[in-house]
């Protein structure tokens, strides 16, 4: 029976609130269009990887649930990287047509291009209505079809474990670490997402000693990496620790031309399929020109991509499987 009592229920009866509905909906669509594409890749090209694999790695992800969800749909765990804060949960005390329009904005990225822009994340998700990452996964959770059971603030204590207590046991009121507990409508299938506010440079990765024992931990058989519209920054030499941490402990990385350079997957260890079209990066990232990811494209017969997908119009994947 339906409610027609309560805040939520006088919410959703305003013309306000129904307009936003509607332009949700249109934005909404953009990605619902590209989807079955997605999903078709999915099952075709990762099946392997779903089926051996429980958790997904997202360094560098930001707030972006949508693409590891689709790529990923079945697994446990969920541990998304960026540097934004973590924030508040929803706010639905004085909505207006100003604070719907600010959600609009938040999602409209990920949803037309595949990707936030870090510039227009710093005014979208530093304000009194969306104070960081955690409003916006939960709009992409719910509107993914999931059932959203728990939202707490969490950390990672030295030794990698998972703990929602300070060190003096008392409970984090907000940190830089979140942990969201789901169900896919129709299933009983408890999932975990965590998003870390946290620097992966080498001033910041190695001596973060919580975070490099958490990742020091995976599984590597049953771990994968998922690098998409990463700024190049593992091309980078102050990027090597997090980099040489996704080789050692992931059996699988996903990932653009922005992800890992090609020579660092040792042709011993590992084998990489490619996908799509690669000949340059975009202007902005243009000394990444990557010779020997275009020498591998040249001469190899990369499977088609019908969706975009990174920075370019002419998308490009690749996948590395440990040997």
């Amino acid at each position: 029976m339906r409610n027609e009592t309560g805040r939520l229920y006088e919410l959703s009866q305003s013309d306000t609130w129904k307009t936003h509905a509607r332009n949700m909906e249109q934005i909404w669509n953009a990605f619902q269009q590209t989807a079955p594409r997605l999903i078709a890749f999915t099952e075709k090209e990762l099946s392997d990887i779903n089926e051996n694999c429980r958790t997904v790695f997202y360094p560098f992800g930001g707030p972006d649930y949508l693409f590891p969800n689709t790529f990923f749909p079945e697994m446990n765990t969920y541990f998304l990287i960026g540097l934004e804060k973590t924030g508040s949960q929803v706010k639905i005390e004085k909505p207006s047509k100003e604070t719907y329009k600010l959600y609009q904005n938040a999602v409209s990225d990920i949803l037309n291009l595949s990707f936030f822009r870090t510039d227009d994340m710093k005014q979208e998700l530093f304000n009194d209505t969306i104070d960081g990452v955690t409003p916006i996964i939960s709009v992409l959770m719910v509107r993914s079809g999931r059932e959203i059971v728990s939202i707490r603030n969490v950390r990672l204590t030295e030794q990698g474990a998972i703990t929602d207590t300070k060190e003096d046991g008392q409970p984090i009121e907000q940190g830089d670490m979140v942990e969201f507990k789901y169900f896919r409508h129709g299933t009983n299938k408890l999932q975990t997402l965590y998003y870390l506010k946290a620097d992966l440079s080498n001033g910041g990765f190695p001596r973060n000693k919580a975070l490099t024992a958490y990742v020091n931990q995976f599984d590597a058989g049953t771990t994968v990496t998922f690098i998409k519209s990463a700024s190049y920054l593992m091309h980078m030499t102050y990027f090597s620790g997090i980099r040489e941490g996704i080789l050692n402990h992931t059996s699988a990385v996903l990932q653009d031309d922005s992800g890992i350079p090609l020579p660092f997957y040792d042709t011993e260890k590992w084998d990489v399929t490619l996908y799509g079209t690669f000949e340059k990066p975009i202007s902005m990232f243009g000394k990444y020109v990557q010779p020997e990811l275009r020498e591998a494209y040249e001469q190899a017969d990369p499977k088609p991509l019908n969706f975009r997908i990174g920075y370019a119009r002419q998308s490009n994947l690749q996948i590395a499987r440990k040997k």
